[in-house]
């Protein structure tokens, strides 16, 4: 399966886990949670194939990894005005992704990344990566941007899942 189908599997799923929660568990969703979470389902439904190289998402990754370090940077500059620990983070966080990404590619493709072990790490690193940004003392968090970490995690992994199904069929 493509990108594309990917893509619309995982909004798929994202809408059945959004029905799901809202109607079924009346859990509430905030916009925010919505939002972000759809975003970490549709990364989720294209990140067992970080390790193909060929793949959309593993060409777009070392960008992304870039623009990671930016965010951070700018996040970090703004708030301390300390540059050179911005740029010294920042340069640590872009440097760890790219060297995942890496990692990644070397693997055999529909390895780790299709399995158990490759789907829970995900989730771990997701859950760290979103309790971290919400948590984070350096980012000043407007209300209509306060998340649920273990919400939009839920998300990211139905993506992940998706992905793993799709490749099923």
């Amino acid at each position: 399966m493509n990108y594309r189908g990917h893509l619309t599997v995982g909004i798929a799923f994202f809408l059945a886990a959004y029905a799901t929660l809202l109607f079924a568990l009346h859990i509430r969703v905030s916009v925010a949670d919505a939002l972000l979470g759809l975003a970490l389902c549709e990364f989720g439904a294209l990140a067992p194939d970080l390790d193909h190289k060929s793949s959309k998402i593993h060409r777009w990754s070392y960008a992304g990894s870039a623009f990671a370090g930016v965010a951070v940077f700018l996040a970090l500059s703004l708030k301390t005005h300390d540059f050179i620990s911005a740029g010294v983070l920042a340069s640590i966080v872009a440097g760890i992704l790219a060297l995942v990404v890496f990692l990644l590619s070397n693997l055999k493709h529909r390895g780790f990344t299709h399995h158990a072990p490759g789907f829970l790490l995900f989730v771990l690193c997701t859950f760290i990566a979103m309790s971290f940004l919400r948590n984070s003392s350096f980012l000043l968090l407007p209300s209509i941007l306060d998340f649920s970490p273990a919400k939009v995690t839920i998300f990211g992994a139905i993506g992940y899942l998706s992905h793993l199904i799709a490749d099923a069929f």
